[in-house]
C-alpha cells in the first residue's frame, strides 16, 4: 500500500492531535518536530507529511571506477535513425561521462514517413533530453495530436480516444448514454471533434489552456532525424560514417568488435544495436530466437504517400479501416502523410496500391514497406542491447513506435551498470521490457478482434481468430460492467494486474466502449441535467478555440506560450510531473 497516495489530498486539521501533543514538550524538542513537520494554513505542522518522503538520497548513476578494466566506459551505437540517435542523444544527457560514438550508413535511407506519438514523448523530448521547444518548432515544425480518431467499430462513424481520456471531465457514461457515442466525453474529445486546440484569441493576444490538455506531437521523420543529427554534433556524440560488415564474437554473448565494409574495426564496451529490421548484433550475430505476434497481427505489408490537406491541420492521428486492414493520416504542416497497413495474404500489393489510391486520390507515388510483428525473447545479451525495430516492432495503429524507443532508452540509462564486474540487471530488463510489447500485442489486438466496421475476409478472419488470450481476464471484467475505469477501486486494481497496459484501464474502455463491444454499462450516478450542464461548458470552450493552424501559428510566434507549458507547476507537462514519472 502506498500511504503517499493515500496521503494526497489530504490535510492537516487546524491544532490538530500532534499540535497539541507537541505543547506537552519541552520547547527545544518541540521546535524540532515542527522545524521537521512544518504546518500550512494556520497548523504548526503537518503529520501527514509523515506518509511522505523527506529525506533525500543520491542518483544511483555513477562512472566506472578509475583503473576499473571492466568499467563500461565506451558506448558504440551502431545505426542511426531516430533509434540510434534517441539512444545516444540520452546516453550523454543522463551519463556525459560516457564516451559515446554513434555509426550510421548514408547508403541505408531513412523511412520520410510521418510519426505519430503519445504524450509521454513529449515529456521525453524535452525534461529527458533538455530539447528546447522553440528550437523543436523552428526545424522540425511539428503539429500536435490530442488523441487518435478511428473509422472503426459498427456504423459509419468515428470514435475519439483523446489523450485526456482519464479525466471524464465531462462523463463517458453521460455521453454513451445520451448519443450512443463516447465521443464528447471529455475537452479533448470534443476539441478533435471540432479540429480546434485550446488556444484563444482574447483582445488580440493568445491564451492558451493547452497545458491543462495533453497532447502529443505529429513529427516528420525525415526533419526529426535531420535536427537529432544536428543536436549529436552539438553535444559531444562522435559520429563515425560507416556501413557495417560484421560482428566478430569472442564468445556466444560477447561481442568482440565490428567491422566495417571499407576494413575499419571498431570496438566498445556496450554496443547497442539500432540497426532495424536487420537487427545485426542483437539477430543476426547473436542468433537471439524471435517471438512472432503473427497470431495476433495479420498484417506484414504498408504501401505510404503524402497527399495535399488544402492548409487544414487536424488535431489527431486518423485510423480508417480498409479492406485487409487499415490507413494511417499523420497531419504535417504542409501536408498529410498516408499509409496503408495490410496483409499480403489477403490482397496482393497491386491491390493494395489500387485501394489506397482509389481511396485517396492525388496521393503521391506509393512506396512499399514489408515488416514483421513481434519481438526478440531478450533485448540485451552479453553486451549488447537492442532499441528500436532491431528489437521488437508492431504496425502503429496506437503510435507506440516512438513510445518503445523512448521506454528501451529510459531503461537502458536507469539499469546500465558502471562495471560488468557490478551485478548485471539483464533478467530485469529483459523480462520488464518483453511484458511491455506483449502488453501492446494484446493491445492492438483487440481493435482487430472486435472491429466490424467492414466484412470483408481479412476482417472475418480478425473476428474470428485474432489472439487476444493475453488480455482475457480484462475482457471478462469488462463484459461484467463497464466504464472499467469506473469500478470500484478493487476491481480496477485486480483489472491492472492481470493485463496490464501502457495506456490504462480508461484505453482499455475508450477502444471497447468505442467499438460497442457488449458490457453491462455502469448506470449514470447523476442526473442528467448535470452531464448536459457539462457538455454545453465543453462546447462553449471548443466553439471560441482556434483551428489547429492558427494554433500552432501562435506557438511559432510567442515562444512563451511552450515556456508555459513546460515550466508552469499546473501543466500536465511541468517539471512536477516529468520529476514524478522520473524524467527529471
Amino acid at each position: 500500500m502506498d500511504h503517499k497516495i493515500l496521503a494526497s489530498g489530504l490535510g492537516p486539521e487546524e491544532r490538530n492531535a500532534l499540535d497539541r501533543l507537541l505543547e506537552s514538550f519541552p520547547e527545544q524538542d518541540a521546535a524540532g518536530v515542527r522545524d521537521w513537520l512544518p504546518g500550512r494554513e494556520g497548523s504548526a505542522t503537518d503529520p501527514l507529511a509523515l506518509l511522505g518522503a523527506l529525506a533525500a538520497t543520491g542518483s544511483d548513476l555513477r562512472p566506472a571506477e578509475e583503473g576499473d578494466p571492466r568499467g563500461i566506459r565506451r558506448i558504440g551505437v551502431i545505426g542511426g535513425g531516430t533509434a540510434g540517435f534517441l539512444t545516444a542523444l540520452a546516453l550523454k544527457a543522463q551519463r556525459p561521462w560516457l564516451d559515446v560514438t554513434l555509426m550510421e550508413s548514408k547508403s541505408i535511407p531513412i523511412i520520410g514517413v510521418g510519426e505519430a506519438t503519445v504524450s509521454y514523448f513529449t515529456l521525453f523530448l524535452h525534461h529527458y533530453l533538455g530539447i528546447d521547444a522553440a528550437e523543436l518548432y523552428e526545424r522540425v515544425r511539428p503539429t500536435w495530436k490530442l488523441g487518435i480518431k478511428f473509422d472503426w467499430g459498427p456504423g459509419k462513424d468515428a470514435f475519439m480516444g483523446p489523450f485526456d481520456w482519464s479525466a471524464d471531465s465531462v462523463g463517458l457514461v453521460g455521453a454513451i448514454r445520451t448519443g450512443g457515442s463516447i465521443n464528447g466525453s471529455t475537452l479533448g474529445s470534443a476539441m478533435m471533434q471540432a479540429d480546434r486546440a485550446a488556444v484563444y484569441d482574447v483582445d488580440g493576444s493568445p491564451l492558451s489552456l493547452m497545458k491543462y490538455l495533453p497532447f502529443a506531437y505529429h513529427l516528420d521523420n525525415g526533419r526529426l532525424v535531420a535536427y537529432l543529427h544536428e543536436l549529436a554534433e552539438r553535444r559531444g556524440i562522435h559520429q563515425v560514417e560507416a556501413t557495417l560488415d560484421d560482428v566478430v564474437l569472442s564468445d556466444d554473448e560477447w561481442v568482440d568488435h565490428v567491422v566495417t565494409t571499407d576494413g575499419r574495426e571498431l570496438s566498445f564496451d556496450l554496443y547497442v544495436d539500432c540497426t532495424g529490421f536487420r537487427s545485426r548484433l542483437l539477430g543476426t550475430a547473436l542468433k537471439t530466437p524471435y517471438k512472432s505476434f503473427g497470431s495476433t497481427l495479420f498484417t506484414d505489408s504498408a504501401v505510404t504517400g503524402n497527399i495535399d490537406h488544402g492548409g487544414k491541420i487536424v488535431p489527431y492521428t486518423q485510423a480508417t479501416t480498409m479492406n485487409a486492414g487499415w490507413t494511417w493520416r499523420i497531419p504535417t504542416r504542409e501536408n498529410d502523410h498516408r499509409g496503408y497497413v495490410y496483409s499480403s495474404s489477403a490482397i496482393s500489393d497491386d491491390e493494395a496500391v489500387d485501394e489506397f489510391t482509389k481511396r485517396f486520390p492525388g496521393i503521391s507515388e506509393p512506396k512499399q514497406v514489408r515488416f514483421r510483428s513481434g519481438r526478440f525473447e531478450k533485448a540485451w545479451r552479453g553486451n549488447v542491447v537492442a532499441v528500436g525495430n532491431s528489437y521488437g516492432f508492431v504496425e502503429p495503429l496506437e503510435s507506440t513506435g516512438l513510445l518503445m524507443i523512448a521506454t528501451e532508452v529510459l531503461t537502458l540509462v536507469s539499469t546500465l551498470p558502471a562495471s560488468w564486474s557490478d551485478p548485471q540487471p539483464r533478467d530485469a530488463f529483459n523480462v520488464g521490457l518483453g511484458q511491455n510489447w506483449d502488453a501492446i500485442r494484446w493491445l492492438l489486438g483487440i481493435h482487430y478482434r472486435f472491429n466490424t466496421r467492414l466484412d470483408t475476409p481479412f476482417w472475418k478472419e480478425c473476428n474470428a481468430s485474432a489472439d487476444v488470450s493475453g488480455f482475457q481476464p480484462l475482457l471478462d471484467l469488462y463484459a461484467a460492467g463497464a466504464p472499467l475505469s469506473r469500478r470500484n477501486a478493487l476491481v480496477q486494481d485486480l483489472a491492472n494486474r492481470v493485463a496490464p497496459s501502457f495506456f490504462g484501464l480508461f484505453g482499455i474502455d475508450y477502444l471497447l466502449l468505442g467499438q460497442q463491444v457488449p458490457t453491462r454499462l455502469l448506470d449514470l450516478g447523476e442526473p442528467l441535467e448535470q452531464w448536459q450542464a457539462r457538455s454545453r461548458a465543453a462546447s462553449s470552450l471548443v466553439s471560441r478555440a482556434l483551428p489547429t493552424r492558427a494554433a500552432l501559428e501562435a506557438f511559432d510566434a510567442f515562444p512563451e506560450l511552450n515556456q508555459q507549458l513546460l515550466t508552469d507547476a499546473d501543466s500536465w507537462a511541468g517539471p512536477d510531473i516529468a520529476r514524478r514519472m522520473g524524467l527529471l
